[in-house]
This record gives C-alpha cells, sequence and structure tokens, in this order.
C-alpha cells in the first residue's frame, strides 16, 4: 500500500517545525534507499518534536506496510485520524483494508463506510470499498457458522523440511504427485522445483521418491494426472531448448505433457498452441476422461495489470487441443482465479479466487455443471477452512471424502506440508465409482485404439468422450454411482460395439472392469444396437437412442459404400401379425432417424420387421424376453 507523494514545500506540510522537519526529509531519505530501521528512527524524531506531524504519521505507514508489518502500520493510521481524521480521508479506505488483511472483519466494517460516505472518491477505490464490504459481511457471518475442518499433516513419507505443495491423485487414490521445493546450489537462485510421487497400499503411503525421468535443472510444477496415471501435464516457467526437445515455451509459463509407457515416463512435450500462448498459461487440470483440459491464463489488462481467468480445451476427435475458452463469468471475475481442478466427477470444479465474496484474498470455492452444461454460482467453502490469508492448492479425492492441501501451519515437518481433511457434505463432488478396461479385435485379440462416449442414461447427456490406449487398449473412467450409462466404441475398420452399464454402490477401491470386443466390418457381420430403446408397445425412439445412432451415421459417413439393413424385433408375447408391424415400423424409426442425421441416400438403408421370428434368447421369462425384444444392423454390402 502507498499514499500520493507528499510535497517537499515546508509551507504544505502541517508542521512549522524545522528539526521536525529535517526529521522527516532524513526520513524519507532513508525510505527510499529502503532503509526501513533508519527511516523509522527519524519518524520517531520527527514525531516526538511535532506530535501533530501528519504527514511523519502517513511515512511511517508507509514504511511498516512495505515492510509488511501490518499491526504497525495499522496503528500509525489509527494516530493519524485520531490527530485529524480529515486531513487524509483515503485513511479509512487504506486502514479498512489493513484490518481486513489481518481478519479484523468488525474494525473494519465502520472505517470502509466512512471512506464510502466522503464525496469525490475515485470509481477504482469505490468499487473495490464496495467489494471488500460484502466481504466484511461474508465473513462475519461465516464466523458465527463454521464448517467442520479437522487438518491431518499427511507424514513423513510425504513431507520433509522443504516445502511440498500442488498435489494429484490418481482415480483409484494409489498415486500422489506433488511438488517439492529443494534447495539447489546449481540452480536458479538456490533452489530447485522437481516432482516426487508416493503410492499407496492399505491406507499408508510410501516414502516419496523422485520422478527422474521428469525432473530437469529447471522447475517444474503444478501437476494434473490423469485418472490411470498415465498422463501428466504441468507447467514449466523457466525455459529453454528447442521446441520438441526441451523446455522452450510460448510465454512467461506453459503447459507441457509426458506419457507413462513401458514402465517410464517419455519425453516432455510443450502442448503448443492453441494451449500455450505469449500471456503464459499454468495450473492445470486434466479431467479424468482425458479429454478436457483446464487451466490458469493471465491476461493482461488495460490498466497494465494482470488478470488470471480460468480456461479449458477439449481433445479433437485427431487428438490435438481445441481453442481453449474461458469459462462463463459467473465462475470467472475481474479479480484473480488459480488453482483450478476439474473433480474425477466431470460435473464439480474446485478452485481459488478473489473476486468472489470470501473471507479476503485467495478464498477456495467449489462449482457444479448443471444437466444444461451450465457452470453454476461458485459456493465458498466456508470458515475456518478458507480465512483472512490466501488460501489455494485444493485437491479432492475421487471418492469425495477428503481434500488435500498446502500449509505452512505448526506442527509440521518444516515450510510447506501438505495436510488432509474431511470435506464438508455441502460441497462434497458427487459419488463416483472408477472403471477400468481393455478393448481388442475380437479374432486376434491385438489390443486397438478405440473411440468411447460414456452417455448418463438417466440424465441424457454425454458423461465422457474418450480413447483406449493405442499401445495396450486399456482405458479407465470414473462415472457416478447410482447412474445408469450407455457405452459405445467405435474404430476404424471395425463395427461399433455397445453397452449399458448400472453402476451401483460399489465402493472406488473395487472398481469396475470391462472387456471389450470389436469385430471386423464384414459383409453378414450383424450388431445388436443395445442402446436403442422404444417405449412398449410405441414406434417413436427414445431419447436415450439418440447417442448410439449418431455413432452409427458417424460409421455410415466414414464408410460411405457401405450398406446396412436395420432390422427390428420382438419377443413372441402378444399376435405376430402385430409383432411383425411394430418391428418393421420401429425399423423404419431408426432408418428416417439416420436420415435426418447424415443425411445420406435412402438406398443405402433397408428395412425388415422379423417380429419374434429370430429370437437370441428363449421367451421362458420377461427378463429373457426382454434380450429378443431388440433392434439390429446388417452389412449387406459395400465393404472394401
Amino acid at each position: 500500500m502507498s499514499i500520493p507523494a507528499i510535497k517537499a514545500q515546508a509551507q504544505d506540510f502541517t508542521s512549522t517545525n524545522a528539526k521536525a522537519l529535517a526529521s522527516y526529509d532524513n526520513a524519507r531519505l532513508a525510505f527510499d534507499a529502503r532503509n526501513h530501521s533508519l527511516a523509522l528512527s527519524y519518524i520517531d524524531e520527527a514525531l516526538k518534536r511535532d506530535s501533530r506531524f501528519m504527514e511523519a504519521y502517513l511515512l511511517r505507514f508507509e514504511v511498516y506496510s512495505e515492510m509488511g508489518d501490518y499491526p504497525n502500520a495499522e496503528l500509525a493510521l489509527e494516530d493519524a485520524i485520531k490527530v485529524d481524521g480529515e486531513f487524509f480521508r483515503n485513511s479509512y479506505y487504506f486502514l479498512g483494508l489493513l484490518e481486513m488483511q489481518q481478519g479484523k472483519y468488525k474494525e473494519a466494517q465502520p472505517h470502509l463506510e466512512k471512506f464510502l460516505s466522503f464525496p469525490n472518491n475515485s470509481k477504482p477505490t469505490i468499487s473495490r470499498t464496495e467489494t471488500e464490504l460484502r466481504n466484511c459481511e461474508f465473513a462475519l457471518n461465516a464466523l458465527r457458522n463454521p464448517v467442520p475442518f479437522n487438518p491431518v499433516n499427511m507424514g513423513e513419507a510425504i513431507n520433509s523440511p522443504f516445502p511440498e505443495y500442488f498435489p494429484t491423485l490418481s482415480a483409484k487414490g494409489d498415486m500422489l504427485v506433488f511438488t517439492r521445493r529443494i534447495e539447489d546450489p546449481l540452480a536458479f537462485q538456490g533452489v530447485q522445483e522437481n516432482f516426487y510421487v508416493s503410492t499407496n497400499r492399505d491406507d499408508l503411503w510410501f516414502p516419496a521418491v523422485p520422478i527422474k525421468e521428469l525432473n530437469t535443472e529447471y522447475n517444474e510444477g503444478a501437476p494434473s494426472i490423469s485418472a490411470d496415471g498415465k498422463t501428466l501435464v504441468f507447467t514449466s516457467c523457466e525455459l529453454a531448448g528447442e521446441y520438441g526437445g526441451g523446455r522452450k515455451g510460448y510465454g512467461s509459463c506453459d503447459l507441457f505433457i509426458s506419457e507413462y509407457r513401458n514402465g517410464k515416463w517419455q519425453a516432455v512435450r510443450n502442448m503448443g498452441p492453441p494451449i500455450n500462448t505469449k500471456a503464459g498459461e499454468s495450473q492445470p487440470s486434466l479431467s479424468s476422461d482425458g479429454g478436457t483440459l483446464f487451466f490458469i491464463r493471465g491476461l493482461k489488462q488495460k490498466d497494465g495489470s494482470m488478470n488470471h481467468d480460468i480456461f479449458y480445451s477439449r481433445r479433437q476427435s485427431e487428438g490435438q487441443w481445441g481453442i481453449p475458452v474461458q469459462l462463463s463469468p459467473g465462475v470467472n471475475t475481474p479479480g484473480k482465479e488459480e488453482s483450478v481442478q476439474i473433480h474425477p466427477d466431470g460435473t464439480t470444479l474446485y478452485f481459488a479466487s478473489d473476486g468472489h465474496p470470501g473471507m479476503g484474498g485467495l478464498d477456495l470455492y467449489m462449482s457444479r455443471r448443471d444437466n444444461e452444461g451450465r457452470w453454476q454460482k461458485p459456493v465458498n467453502l466456508g470458515y475456518p477452512i478458507n480465512s483472512h490469508l490466501d488460501e489455494n492448492s485444493i485437491l479432492v479425492s475421487a471418492d469425495g471424502k477428503l481434500a488435500y492441501f498446502a500449509s505452512e501451519r505448526e506442527g509440521g515437518f518444516g515450510a510447506l506440508d501438505l495436510y488432509q481433511f474431511d470435506l464438508p457434505s455441502t460441497v462434497k463432488p458427487s459419488a463416483i465409482t472408477y472403471a477400468s478396461g481393455r478393448v481388442t479385435d475380437a479374432a486376434t485379440n491385438k489390443p486397438l485404439k478405440a473411440h468411447f462416449t460414456l452417455t448418463d442414461y438417466d440424465r441424457q447427456r454425454l458423461g465422457m468422450d474418450f480413447y483406449s490406449d493405442s499401445a495396450t487398449g486399456e482405458f479407465m473412467i470414473t462415472p457416478a454411482l447410482k447412474r445408469t450409462y450407455s457405452l459405445v466404441a467405435t474404430a476404424p475398420g471395425y463395427l461399433l460395439a455397445s453397452e449399458i452399464f448400472a453402476f451401483n454402490e460399489k465402493a472406488p477401491t473395487e472398481g469396475y472392469n470391462f472387456e471389450i470386443k470389436l469385430e471386423k466390418v464384414e459383409e453378414g457381420k450383424v450388431r445388436v444396437l443395445k442402446n436403442v430403446f422404444f417405449d412398449t408397445d410405441k414406434v417413436e425412439l427414445k431419447v436415450e437412442s439418440y447417442p448410439e445412432l449418431k455413432e452409427l451415421g458417424a460409421f455410415l459417413q466414414n464408410n460411405p459404400n457401405i450398406k446396412i439393413e436395420i432390422s427390428g424385433h420382438t419377443d413372441n408375447q402378444g399376435k405376430a401379425d402385430y409383432n411383425l408391424e411394430l418391428s418393421n415400423n420401429r425399423a423404419k424409426a431408426v432408418k428416417q432417424y439416420l436420415l435426418d442425421y447424415i443425411e445420406i441416400n435412402p438406398e443405402r438403408i433397408t428395412t425388415v420387421g422379423y417380429g419374434a421370428d429370430k429370437p437370441i434368447a428363449t421367451n421362458d421369462s420377461d427378463e429373457v424376453r426382454a434380450q429378443n425384444r431388440r433392434t439390429e444392423f446388417k452389412i449387406l454390402s459395400g465393404v472394401n
């Protein structure tokens, strides 16, 4: 904080005492030389000679403010106001800010209100004051309604005498990667930021070890690990070398990526444009399906200041990243957003901000995405999780039970340590589990890179969009519990495969496992469209059918010579003529949707209804008969 420069002419000062003025001049010279103790000594002399010397009190405020000694800076302003509250009306403004920085909300409120009562205040200071008054109101209410908070140090396996911060967890919670800042006489400024990793077995963390393949002579920080623990995105700001091989970047900080294959982390790559720009990108968070990347981008404002906002980018079908988009203004503010985490549930966002009502400085917030994809009004995590100090670097576990953060509180191992605490129920994410699987060629068992869409059957929106690993065919997803999903897998040259899954109350430590086998496109091959649905005795497609039919439409677009047959089937209940007509009309409904969706020659699609003539299961019970009530497609011709 600083006040406007005070003129040197003696006639402009509130004191006429020559010796007091001389001491003040010496104090100003010492302060300009950043000799704080000498400046304070001369200020004491000036005030001893003239206790009503207003400029001396204000200079004392400036010196203590620059030293970061807020209690004494506060006392200096209080003394000035006692002498003459009208001399420098902005004293109330600066006094209120000092009290906010110390968590003195009751004291700050009347001083800020007093400042607003004066006329001719500048618009920026009025706006800042109104913001701080809102923070006062929020903070006083939060103090009256604290949330449960009992942080526990993660122990000597994780923490050390050096600072540890910016943690990231795999979906299973069995791998923790974090940044540790160590002393290194060969490094820039004698310190070095490196990645460390610890694994968990039976709720015990093994001693953290450095990730040798990723650590360099430059600083690595703010990592984000994918759900399966095989992709790491991180920030590096001290850049050198050639793009593609070293750490050359596009701005002050850039995002880099590495994959874990064959037992080690592969060569680091700059993510390049459009992710990285001259603006500077940092603090990434990768969605659990690997398809969306959230991060912080610094934007220079008209007044020269920097504003940090949350951006996101989606991975395109060819694997490159799309143009980043700013998150909605309801989350981003004219202030500063930092430390973003998209939770593995895909719908809950945690971040730090100083632009929303809070306790002062950076607070931690949570926002949920609704069924229409809109981010809702952020919720402050509450006091004492948030305080008048800056809070940052929060991480919430996949199961939503624990949150992790860095703190320099007493009782640790030294400097910043990593702590964990039980997350209050009001800000917990959706309950999820994890599911891993592998996709292979049905004939050769060779692993395949397949594209998957996971659609929330209950909410009728896309849950995840991802690819399996090209080398292993493996994938991992983090679906919400108590939900049903339709899964569609596609790969070039193969028939699409579809399943429907209900994820029940299974704990994340147990998980689910899938084996997906894709058949090559051949004439005569038939596939059941397992996610195509009709109401009983109806021929109108249910909206739950659209995701899979869109994938079938994409298959036809990518294979323009192929002709298919859509066939409808029923069980053996009811009259045969009725079932035959019903199955035929349902096949036509599917064809019509495909024509509307892909706009191709209708001669490429024929339809037929078989009624109950071609069962694939017995008709002994309704549960078994359900398998016979189905829609299929068959490859007729056009295979290359």
